[in-house]
């Protein structure tokens, strides 16, 4: 490691103008590498910085510590585009839709942490909200309603599942759009890289942004009240 490509835990947090504190929490996530040691000093180089202004451009667009762990990890593996993306192959066949869908009558499998949350001593409520904090609000209010606690946890899960085709089905196109295809066309370089990181995080809020309004124009359209009817007078039916 060449002497001026060498930081101290300080050195490296000024160089990527974040704090101590962030550093080392970027090392209990598994975003950042460990440093090597020598003596009781531990030294980062030139990758780590540049890890570092990696984590604070993706954090600056909205990711989270989760997402950017993948990420991070899909470029270490050497995934393609595709898997790096976090969707499936463009040129894979579409499922039979009547394959895929299940009788009326049955639920599909719930998931481990669903599971679990039922068989909690405690509240059920509260072991989902620890893996669902969003979609805990929605169960709660549908248990409220008497719904027992197994059918809320499928509905929800049922909902969730449906958002999962929803995103299996769009994805690639458009991320690919938004922010591979450049990345395709390029040299490839480390400054190329860095760019797809940032439109890859500028196209999922873009997507999910408008996904969101789409969502929530197509529930508008389903609790809209119908006119009021008002109930005729014997004179209104006498000049009818």
């Amino acid at each position: 490691m060449a002497a001026d490509s060498e930081f101290t835990i300080d050195e490296l947090a000024r160089a990527a103008d974040t704090t101590v504190r962030s550093v080392r929490v970027y090392h209990e996530r598994g975003l950042l590498p460990s440093p090597e040691v020598r003596g009781r000093i531990g030294y980062y180089g030139s990758d780590h910085l540049n890890r570092l202004q990696t984590i604070s451009r993706l954090l600056g667009r909205g990711m989270k510590l989760n997402g950017i762990r993948e990420l991070l990890e899909a470029w270490d593996r050497g995934d393609g585009l595709a898997d790096v993306l976090g969707v499936k192959n463009a040129n894979a066949a579409e499922p039979d839709p009547e394959a895929t869908t299940e009788p009326q009558d049955s639920y599909a499998e719930l998931p481990d942490y669903a599971k679990q949350a039922l068989a909690s001593s405690e509240d059920p409520l509260e072991a989902y909200r620890v893996t669902n904090p969003r979609c805990c609000d929605l169960a709660t209010r549908l248990a409220d309603t008497g719904l027992p606690m197994q059918d809320t946890f499928q509905l929800v899960e049922r909902l969730r599942a449906d958002c999962d085709r929803i995103a299996d089905r769009f994805a690639t196109e458009l991320f690919y759009r938004l922010a591979g295809q450049t990345y395709e066309e390029s040299a490839r370089t480390p400054r190329d890289r860095t760019k797809l990181e940032t439109d890859l995080a500028i196209a999922r809020l873009i997507v999910t942004r408008a996904t969101s309004e789409l969502i929530d124009q197509a529930f508008a359209r389903h609790s809209e009240l119908p006119p009021p009817t008002v109930a005729s007078s014997p004179q209104m039916q006498a000049e009818q």
